[in-house]
């Protein structure tokens, strides 16, 4: 969807940097070149390079095109020796091997630059030296993963260069440069290590441009899964970019800060952004990259729920901006098919999306429609994942299959984690769909594992950062107590230079005095001695408690930390049970099965939410019940519907927390009562059912009324032998309390129980929902 964004990228940069000559067609130029009939001079030289360099910028890099390259930089190199022009010459030869280099020559294209570099050695122009080896850098295809080793050798050369001739700013680029490079290799933490220190030079020595750097801290941020320093350091490059007037960029940049804020979920956020993006483009007549950032404006339209205005839009960009090339058709193709998924017309998505395909096919895996390896990988898994979403939507499970098939068939390093888990998932539901039982829950373990290594390394950071923000905070109580210290000898100074003085003032007057004052002062330095005796035995002691008290938190850290992944890894292992349930479900004709599965899912669902609570919340020892229930009820609701039917609930709890033992079996009783409720009390009428918790003295008492049409008459709770009945009497017993059903104005179950820890200054809260 975004592979022009990044094309965009590297032609503006390439534009700032070339020498500013007006632009020419090819059939301009060779006219020219037939006008002055090959003579060696400057013009024609000029001429043999625009010829050359249009050959070498074309898109796509066949051998054929290359070598007519080649060819014209050839003439080129031939006139510049005829007119003794090493300017020219030096220039024709970088082109040369440039032109190498593309065709993926190494050998060859180094050779040609090892010219120009003998040509500066020669001359001791260490600077130009320095240059030339960055160009070669430069032109050495990221994607030859051979040759990267001479890429970062050239900058590393280049920058010795420049660091002799004191160049400081061509030297923090090249530290960029090599740092990109360990980027793009996932090298992570070593490359976000030498960003931060590349910045560190951009500011001092007063670099404005910043916002190139930041722009690569922001990708490093996204492969490592961290949205929120990924969305500071988008706004950084805004700030940079805005600070600097440099604003060639600025509609690629509002792109990726629209693009945070969606993977964030804030959408509206997200709008605005990217809405700039598309302005900017409009206002510049630069349409290349209009569908791309138009994809993004419908998605996020979509996503806050306004598709007809997302159709609207888009039927008015087409008028305004008509696709022209490919990437745009499949842009505007999948944009309509999004856009009618969402107002549920599948039938004409459908239409769209094998459109998009259509066309698509043409530019899969083709170096004529594409700058980077990477870029292509991208949009094949992307193209692919939207057909395999879109038939697991609809429940054409075969069809589905093909498309995520396509995209595992890659190399796993090459798909980001987070879409890999994604892809896993997929795959599982294909599979259990067709029967193949086996290969699903291989996928879904798969699927799983990502997803908690996911889980750990966002966890792990935390940790990192809570041991930087205790230490920080371990640093400024040393040196409070330093300082305090300090004050303290000071203190005990002018303390002993006034003894002094008064002592020296008394022998002066009276030596029997100055005797009397001199005995006390050595009793006061001899008391003094004891107390700084005791205080450094108290000061001991003291450090010894503060390190067990830090060993003891460090325990405790870790305990929690554990405690969280235990219940993170039972909530998953939960979720496994319900997805396997749901599959089966979808084979499923008798309606009495499909009702018991159903249950059995609330069931699990009861409690792998006490599990999610546990592991998301700071507090892993116990669940807030207030807020369990609300959301527990907000499931259901969801499952059944009960508000087609009119039925309301009301909540009065209070924010009694229990621990995992009693909130299992409060959460199943609360399951079925609460399903029971739905199910039977209201067969022709609206209601309510009531859920009320409080805490009396050390008792919990939970109720689960309804004004439904109640108990039959002849109900008696000792025969009641059904699966739910035994289920909630059964997880009374379990809590050590009693359990009660009876009829008043409706259905009231009550289960008492003890609490095992009295909670003070309990609020009452009540909550209404419909």
């Amino acid at each position: 969807m975004f592979k022009y964004i990044a094309t965009c990228f590297i032609v503006l940069i390439f534009a700032s940097n070339a020498s500013g000559q007006k632009k020419m067609d090819i059939a301009t130029i060779k006219l020219n070149l037939d006008n002055q009939k090959n003579k060696a001079d400057t013009n024609t030289i000029k001429l043999q390079i625009q010829l050359g360099s249009y050959y070498l910028n074309k898109q796509g890099d066949h051998k054929d095109v290359l070598d007519s390259a080649i060819t014209a930089f050839n003439k080129a190199i031939e006139m510049s020796v005829i007119v003794h022009s090493a300017k020219w010459l030096n220039e024709s030869m970088m082109l040369k091997g440039t032109a190498y280099l593309k065709q993926d020559n190494l050998k060859q294209g180094k050779a040609v630059f090892m010219e120009v570099i003998g040509y500066y050695r020669k001359m001791a122009d260490r600077y130009q030296e320095g240059k030339t080896l960055a160009r070669l850098g430069d032109n050495i295809s990221i994607d030859n993963t051979a040759a990267v080793p001479d890429k970062i050798n050239s900058y590393e050369q280049a920058r010795a260069l420049f660091q002799q001739t004191g160049h400081k700013l061509d030297e923090a680029d090249m530290n960029k440069n090599i740092a990109d490079i360990h980027l793009n290799q996932k090298k992570l933490d070593l490359a976000e290590t030498e960003l931060l220190q590349v910045l560190a030079q951009y500011k001092a020595i007063g670099y404005k441009k910043l916002h190139y750097t930041y722009h690569s801290l922001a990708e490093l941020s996204k492969q490592k899964v961290d949205l929120h320093k990924e969305l500071y350091y988008r706004h950084e490059v805004i700030k940079s970019m805005t600070a600097s007037a440099d604003t060639a960029l600025a509609d690629f940049y509002y792109a990726k800060l629209a693009l945070v804020y969606a993977d964030l979920d804030k959408y509206d956020q997200s709008l605005v952004y990217i809405l700039k993006s598309a302005e900017i483009l409009k206002h510049r007549k630069q349409y290349e990259d209009f569908y791309g950032y138009l994809s993004l404006i419908i998605y996020d339209f979509i996503t806050a729920k306004r598709p007809k205005e997302a159709l609207a839009y888009l039927k008015q960009a087409v008028i305004d901006v008509p696709p022209k090339i490919l990437a745009q058709q499949v842009d505007m193709y999948e944009a309509f098919g999004n856009i009618y998924v969402a107002l549920k017309d599948y039938p004409k998505a459908e239409e769209y999306y094998l459109k998009m395909m259509d066309v698509y096919k043409i530019t899969n895996f083709s170096k004529d429609f594409y700058t980077t390896n990477e870029q292509m990988v991208t949009d094949f898994v992307h193209y692919n994942e939207t057909m395999a979403g879109f038939y697991l939507l609809t429940r054409q499970f075969k069809k589905a299959g093909i498309y995520t098939q396509q995209i595992l068939s890659l190399p796993s390093n090459k798909i980001r984690p987070i879409t890999l888990t994604k892809i896993h998932r997929m795959q599982f539901r294909v599979d259990s769909a067709s029967g193949n039982y086996v290969a699903s829950i291989k996928h879904f373990e798969i699927h799983k594992r990502l997803d908690d290594s996911l889980f750990n390394a966002i966890k792990n950071k935390q940790i990192e950062e809570l041991e930087i923000t205790y230490k920080t905070k371990q640093n400024k109580q040393s040196i409070r107590f330093l300082q305090e210290q300090s004050k303290s000898q000071r203190n005990e100074i002018q303390k002993a230079n006034m003894q002094r003085n008064i002592t020296f003032g008394g022998v002066a007057m009276l030596i029997v005095i100055a005797g009397l004052a001199f005995n006390g002062y050595r009793h006061k330095q001899r008391s003094n001695q004891q107390l700084q005796l005791k205080q450094r035995e108290i000061n001991d002691q003291n450090l010894s408690l503060q390190k067990l008290l830090n060993e003891k938190d460090n325990l405790l850290d870790e305990k929690d930390w554990l405690l969280k992944e235990v219940h993170h890894r039972v909530k998953n292992n939960l979720q496994i049970v319900m997805s396997l349930l749901n599959t089966q479900s979808a084979f499923l004709k008798n309606n009495a099965a499909l009702a018991a599965i159903r249950e059995s899912q609330n069931r699990v669902q009861a409690i792998a939410l006490i599990h999610q609570k546990l592991y998301s919340n700071s507090d892993v020892s116990y669940i807030d019940m207030s807020v369990y229930i609300n959301e527990l009820i907000s499931y259901l609701a969801d499952c059944y519907n009960p508000g087609d039917r009119g039925i309301r609930f009301e909540q009065i709890v209070q924010p009694v927390k229990l621990d995992v033992a009693q909130a299992v079996p409060v959460g199943l009783i609360l399951n079925e009562a609460i399903t029971n409720a739905i199910k039977y009390a209201f067969p022709m009428q609206r209601g309510e059912i009531k859920i009320t918790l409080q805490l009396a003295e050390e008792t919990i008492i939970l109720t689960i009324t309804d004004n439904g049409i109640g108990l039959p008459g002849d109900f008696d709770i000792q025969k009641a032998s059904s699966l739910g009945m035994e289920m909630m009497k059964a997880l009374s017993k379990q809590l050590g309390g009693y359990f009660k059903m009876e009829n008043c104005g409706g259905a009231v179950i009550t289960v008492e129980f003890r609490a095992e820890k009295q909670l003070n200054n309990i609020e009452r809260k009540t909550f209404v929902a419909n």
